[in-house]
């Protein structure tokens, strides 16, 4: 009985421009998020310095809708 199955072969350059993409893919995402977490820390010391600054949280957010609104 013979075997119907047969294997499906790339060749060594496909192989490779996938393995490529893959790996470019990957390296993309970990840079994404890299800066997004970056950028999420950076923030939240922005917040902290904010409330250091201004005296609190409730001083904070008076402060931040004041010169949202235009004043009140």
């Amino acid at each position: 009985m013979k075997n119907t199955l047969q294997k499906q072969g790339l060749g060594l350059g496909e192989l490779d421009q996938e393995a490529i993409g893959e790996g470019v893919s990957q390296a993309g995402v970990a840079v994404i998020l890299t800066l997004a977490a970056l950028i999420g820390i950076w923030g939240i010391a922005c917040l902290i310095g904010g409330m250091s600054t201004m005296g609190g949280i409730m001083e904070l957010g008076h402060g931040w809708l004041t010169a949202v609104t235009g004043g009140m």
